[in-house]
């Protein structure tokens, strides 16, 4: 019998999710600069944009979608520019249990500062929290 993945949980939760993903890329990858900050849903049409937006409101207030970002070399500027900005991604997500979540992320600033992890994310009460990249390979 092959194993399957859970379902995901009543309700639209991915917003949550993919907001605490990019909530974790901001504090790991900012460190503090003020850079305009485009979002990428991967796999996700507008409607969930304005979901993550919502969520990250308190945090990230002046996101903008990845449309208002070009990559120029591998670099990346406000499109139209050549304002330096950040480009954050998030998705697919992969349920690994109804309260626990994997969701492949990525940073692009310059071709020499990109990073594509997958990122944990668990349920915590009502809320959604990213406890960081995926660590792979041998046992500890």
């Amino acid at each position: 019998m092959a194993c399957a993945h859970p379902p995901a949980p009543e309700g639209d939760v991915a917003p949550l999710i993919h907001a605490a993903v990019l909530r974790y890329e901001a504090r790991q990858f900012l460190s503090g600069e003020r850079l305009p900050t485009c979002i990428r849903i991967q796999g996700h049409a507008g409607e969930i944009l304005a979901g993550v937006r919502d969520a990250l409101n308190q945090t990230l207030p002046d996101i903008r979608s990845a449309e208002a970002c070009a990559i120029v070399e591998g670099d990346v500027y406000l499109s139209g520019s050549r304002v330096p900005a950040v480009l954050l991604t998030s998705g697919p997500i992969r349920w690994i249990a109804d309260d626990e979540v994997q969701v492949e992320g990525g940073f692009a600033r310059t071709k020499s500062s990109t990073s594509r992890p997958t990122y944990r994310v668990v349920r915590d009460g009502r809320r959604w929290v990213c406890l960081g990249p995926v660590v792979t390979g041998m046992p500890l």
